[in-house]
């Protein structure tokens, strides 16, 4: 497999990932809304011995993603994989959460994946992959105490990966959407740098905070996480489920087992 871009890489799941696949031998281009942060990555990757670079990039601004892309591109060739991870989350629901942060959520969430698989795309190498960070959010009903805003953007972030493995297929290029539980990350940071258009930096103290697991769970870990989504691209598997708990786990079979009993026979015509 060949270079890695992955967004979101500053920290978090984003920064594991990078390490992860510093650590199976690939270059990798990180990117973040903070520079310092994806250059403070990029110097852990190549401490593993890869070529790695840190460039700043607001997905949330398309050509802002362009432009970062195409720096990328120029310093590690063409992508053998591009992971679109960067995103956000906020504990409000659709009618309740203020409008800057609404608008945030999905600039960054929904749009920004289109940002950057739409940039990426034409700098990709032969037999390339793309990886898409959803979340379980993405797949269930959301459960008593969920954010439903950050459900809401996820279940896009499902549709959208499942509209470009079939788009995509015919020119070999896979796709793989990764739908993890909690994972134990600070989700701060990325508050700090929240552009000016969107309210500018905020303290995650309010409301509108970044997510937190919930009370009582045990999150998953993030490098833990990124050694097994690593395999399943590994793998060509199109969809991996990491829930972080057995209870999280069942709500994906009761998601199921709604939509199955949603569905009804045609009505037979009139006689």
């Amino acid at each position: 497999m060949g270079p890695m871009l992955v967004t979101g890489g500053g920290d978090g799941l984003g920064r594991a990932l990078a390490l992860e696949a510093a650590r199976r031998g690939l270059a990798v281009a990180v990117l973040d809304i903070r520079k310092s942060a994806a250059e403070q990555v990029a110097a852990e990757c190549r401490a593993l011995g890869v070529h790695a670079i840190g460039t700043a990039a607001d997905v949330s601004v398309e050509a802002d993603v362009v432009g970062a892309v195409g720096a990328a591109h120029a310093a590690v060739g063409p992508f053998g994989l591009v992971w679109a991870n960067a995103g956000i989350g906020i504990r409000d629901g659709l009618i309740a959460a203020r409008a800057a942060d609404l608008a945030w959520l999905y600039d960054v969430n929904v749009r920004g994946i289109l940002h950057t698989v739409r940039a990426c795309h034409p700098l990709l190498a032969q037999d390339a992959r793309i990886a898409i960070t959803g979340s379980i959010a993405g797949l269930t009903d959301v459960a008593a105490g969920r954010p439903p805003a950050y459900a809401a953007t996820k279940f896009a972030v499902t549709g959208i990966a499942e509209a470009l493995r079939f788009e995509l297929a015919p020119q070999g290029i896979g796709v793989t959407l990764i739908c993890p539980g909690s994972i134990a990350t600070a989700k701060g940071d990325p508050w700090r740098a929240r552009p000016a258009r969107f309210g500018g930096s905020v303290v995650p103290t309010e409301p509108s905070a970044p997510l937190v697991a919930q009370p009582g769970a045990i999150p998953l870990d993030a490098t833990d996480v990124a050694a097994a989504a690593l395999d399943a691209v590994e793998s060509r598997q199109p969809l991996l489920i990491l829930p972080e708990s057995d209870a999280r786990g069942r709500l994906v079979d009761r998601r199921a087992e709604q939509l199955r009993a949603a569905v009804r026979p045609r009505p037979s015509p009139a006689p």
